[in-house]
Formats: C-alpha cells, sequence, structure tokens
C-alpha cells in the first residue's frame, strides 16, 4: 500500500498536478504511515501450541520452543527440520546457535532468522528464535515472520518427536 502511495506521488510530481495535491498526497502518505504504524508495533504474543510462543512486533517476531531432547542433539534436529523444508536456507550451525535464510519471494525481500540453543535441564533444551525482514523498511508482513518461527520450530518439534519416540 506504502509504494502505492509513493507512485500516486510521483506522478502527481511528474505531471505537474499542482502544489495542493502534492500537499493533500504528502498529509495522505503521511496518515497511511504513521497511524497504522501505531497499530501495527504493539507486540501481539500467539500460542501455537503447548510447546512454543511467538511474540510479533510489527514485521519482526520472536519465539521460543522446549523440546524434551538434551542440547547437545539440538543442533542435529535442527539440520534434519532444515534440510526437510527448502524454504529453510540453514546458513551457519554450531552448538550456542545459527542463522537462517529465508529466500526472496514476489512480495518479499527474505527474511533472517537467527537462534540460539539453550539447555532447560539434562533431559531436555530450548531454541530461542528472532525473524526479521531483509530490508529494515517493513513493517508490516507479520504473518510471513511469524510463518519463518513456525515453520522451524514445526520441524524441530517433528524431529525431536522421533528421536524421542525411536528411544523409547
Amino acid at each position: 500500500m506504502l509504494y502505492r502511495l509513493l507512485v500516486l506521488a510521483l506522478l502527481l510530481w511528474v505531471f505537474h498536478w499542482g502544489r495542493v495535491s502534492i500537499i493533500v498526497v504528502a498529509l495522505l502518505l503521511l496518515a497511511v504511515i504513521i497511524i497504522p504504524g501505531f497499530f501495527i508495533l504493539r507486540p501481539q504474543t500467539q500460542w501455537w501450541a503447548q510447546d512454543y510462543t511467538i511474540t510479533s512486533y510489527g514485521a519482526r517476531s520472536q519465539g521460543q520452543l522446549t523440546v524434551p531432547v538434551p542440547v547437545s542433539e539440538l543442533p542435529r534436529l535442527v539440520e534434519r527440520a532444515c534440510a526437510q523444508d527448502a524454504k529453510l536456507g540453514l546458513r551457519e550451525l554450531d552448538a550456542q546457535g545459527g542463522r537462517i535464510s529465508v529466500g526472496i519471494t514476489f512480495s518479499s525481500w527474505g527474511a533472517r532468522v537467527r537462534f540460539a540453543l539453550r539447555p532447560v535441564s539434562e533431559t531436555a533444551s530450548q531454541i530461542v528464535a528472532t525473524s526479521r525482514p531483509r530490508m529494515p523498511l517493513e513493517l508490516s508482513d507479520r504473518a510471513r515472520s511469524e510463518g519463518n518461527l513456525s515453520l522451524l520450530f514445526r520441524g524441530v518439534a517433528r524431529e525431536a518427536e522421533r528421536t524421542h519416540t525411536s528411544l523409547t
């Protein structure tokens, strides 16, 4: 929507439709950006399952997942979860955390997901992740950011369930 208004303002300026039109469009742009910005940037928490929660701040999201496996096994589970979904491009992984890159789509420049791996107990661990768009000016794409984290968390939970089931 913002891009459409910018194109409209550019057309008005190029075709010299008058200063009044440009001022009106500028005021409309400010109203479209500022007023929804107050509502978009409010934190909104979603409980997707008993295992994980995701809190969104506009186009940025943060979440955490607790799984019943030791933290030493968690990097392998993350690697397998990312390998099963082509959308999650694993860029970096070590015992403390890593990075995932989500590619460009028709309506987005992509996203970056960073995560940390933490022990909860000897038999449980937690993955804490944040997702943010590559384009810093993107403010309102909460669904994509939540979807990235949800995809990662569901994949890791599925792999943890397989590991837990095969051990028992």
